[in-house]
């Protein structure tokens, strides 16, 4: 007997005409242009109101939109996996928020002690479901979360204080195991580095794997380019911030998350090579919008510009849901496009805030899902 697929397109047709509907809500070019003119924030909230976001006034808009997106996706999304790969991120970034506040109680680990603790987080392929680990360090019960409340980005698959309770008390029961265990391999990397930048890495390393393990099992080609796309492009912005700041090659190497579609090797043997070489090898594959960036000398702004360079493959991908007939592809695009005009939304309220000039905020802000089209 066949097998039926994990994820089938025909159980969409209503999330596909649903979405369709609010497709005309996301920001063309002429709303996307009244937001980088706009000189006040009563100007930002009209674009906002013309663009279909609840309560355009208030300046908790931009978190109840992320909240409604989320709660339309667990609406309409046939196979939520889809969701909860998505909301790894977000657990993610709240545990990195609480291991950091919380490593001020942790002690170092001696130098060079025999049951020193460490694992390569990109070696692991399960979901640490399984995995024995030491304990987490001990830390000030009168530790607070309200400390951290205002860090803490929301939806998430496990409720931050639940998370931060479950870190501070050392309960492996109140969080999923894989999260738990992340926290420790974290805990024990700032411990015998005694840098809090490990936290970052480890996590961040976590989140990737952890997210592309659900991907593979759903099978969704679309889904899994997306993490793939910005998997190869967040180690591609490793290589261009390390090469400028002349970083040695095992830091380099200790930042690079599990490999997409370029491989590990590939990117080490781009650490030590000759600028024309690599913007060689990358015009000649799909990241040809980047290779300018490495043959440029360390310019003003660089940075900043390839991160939105990179936000702009990851619309055309997300361009790609528009001859989608019915699938989970299309209000997945539709919640990425979403996600990504809020951060468009938040730098031009932060650059309003800071008072610089609009042309400031037009080199800064990204292109629409509408303006890509």
């Amino acid at each position: 007997m066949r097998k039926k697929p994990l994820v089938d397109s025909n159980q969409y047709g209503y999330a596909t005409g649903r979405i369709r509907a609010l497709e005309a809500q996301l920001m063309d070019i002429s709303r996307l242009n009244r937001l980088i003119e706009a000189r006040s924030p009563e100007d930002i909230a009209r674009v906002l109101q013309d663009s279909g976001y609840l309560a355009a006034d208030t300046p908790e808009v931009l978190e109840r939109e992320t909240a409604e997106l989320y709660k339309l996706a667990g609406e309409i999304m046939v196979n939520q996996e889809f969701v909860e790969a998505l909301l790894v991120f977000n657990d993610c970034h709240n545990l990195k928020a609480i291991e950091k506040y919380l490593a001020a109680w942790w002690p170092r680990l001696a130098e060079n002690p025999e049951d020193e603790y460490e694992i390569d987080p990109l070696a692991k392929k399960d979901s640490r479901a399984d995995f024995a680990a030491p304990a987490l360090p001990e830390s000030n019960g009168t530790a607070s979360f309200s400390a951290v409340a205002s860090l803490m980005v929301r939806p998430s698959r496990v409720d931050p204080e639940r998370l931060f309770q479950a870190i501070r008390d050392r309960a492996p029961e109140l969080v999923p195991a894989w999260l738990y265990q992340g926290a420790i391999e974290a805990a024990q990397a700032v411990r015998s580095r005694y840098d809090i930048a490990e936290i970052d890495q480890v996590l961040d390393r976590l989140a990737y794997a952890e997210a592309l393990q659900r991907a593979k099992a759903l099978g969704n080609p679309f889904f899994l380019d997306y993490l793939f796309l910005r998997t190869d492009l967040t180690n591609l912005g490793s290589l261009l911030r390390s090469r400028l700041l002349k970083a040695d090659q095992r830091v380099f190497s200790q930042s690079l998350l599990p490999a997409g579609r370029l491989s590990h090797e590939t990117l080490l043997d781009f650490f030590p090579a000759e600028s024309e070489w690599i913007a060689e090898k990358l015009t000649n594959g799909p990241y040809q919008d980047l290779a300018p960036f490495f043959t440029s000398p360390g310019q003003r702004g660089m940075l900043a510009a390839f991160g939105k360079a990179c936000d702009h493959l990851i619309l055309d991908h997300l361009k790609k849901a528009q001859y989608i007939l019915r699938g989970p592809e299309v209000p997945l695009a539709y919640l990425l496009a979403r996600l990504l005009e809020i951060k468009n939304v938040r730098i031009a309220q932060t650059l309003l805030r800071n008072k610089l000039p609009s042309a400031q905020i037009r080199e800064l802000a990204r292109d629409s899902l509408a303006a890509r089209r």
